[in-house]
């Protein structure tokens, strides 16, 4: 949700290759460990030769990795599967609702499969800010994914009405994470979200 590699995808891309999924399965490894010592040292005293030593690899293959200290932990891998299941919900049902389903459904998989990783990188995010600043960077990197998967989807009017619905959605997805982080993790994620994609269609508009 706040990893640093947004592109859009097209759906139906098929499965990744073996080597794809080692390599995610090897850079989930770096990143537990990588946040393990961003939380209990800080962001600012670890260095990446220091989380490469912990991890066993090479800082070059850190940096080939993830690009930056910062998407050490902001790196995952839910956008691409995210795009996919909005797109293919467009179908039947409006944009915004479109993507309220599409990141439901993709975190009944993500959560439980990471919640206490991503309970600790949302944390870190919210405590620290360079990785504040990169988080909301990767946000719009996200909202301009969205609009051009609307886009592709002949959706909108058009570029401004894509991308305020693209904006609306990202902006009720932030504010989701951002309360779950604040609960502890305590709440489902996915209920939250629906929470506050809800209360976008109660909003008392008035001139």
């Amino acid at each position: 949700m706040d990893g640093s590699d947004h592109a859009a995808v097209a759906p139906g891309r098929g499965q990744p290759s073996l080597r794809a999924r080692r390599r995610v399965r090897d850079m989930e490894s770096v990143q537990r460990r990588a946040v393990a010592l961003f939380t209990t040292e800080g962001f600012d005293d670890v260095s990446v030769e220091r989380v490469a030593a912990a991890a066993g690899v090479s800082p070059v293959s850190i940096y080939r990795w993830f690009g930056s200290k910062e998407a050490l932990v902001l790196w995952d891998d839910f956008d691409p599967p995210l795009l996919e299941a909005i797109a293919s919900r467009l179908h039947d049902t409006g944009p915004l609702e479109a993507v309220r389903r599409g990141v439901v459904d993709e975190l009944a998989h993500f959560e439980d499969r990471d919640h206490d990783l991503v309970l600790a990188r949302t944390t870190l995010i919210h405590r620290e800010p360079a990785l504040l600043a990169a988080s909301t960077h990767g946000m719009r990197a996200l909202e301009e994914a969205i609009a051009a998967v609307f886009e592709r989807a002949g959706l909108g009017q058009d570029a401004l009405q894509r991308r305020t619905w693209a904006a609306v959605a990202v902006a009720a997805l932030r504010a989701a994470v951002d309360t779950w982080q604040r609960r502890e993790g305590r709440d489902a994620l996915g209920d939250i979200v629906t929470r506050a994609f809800h209360d976008l269609e109660v909003v008392p508009w008035t001139t």
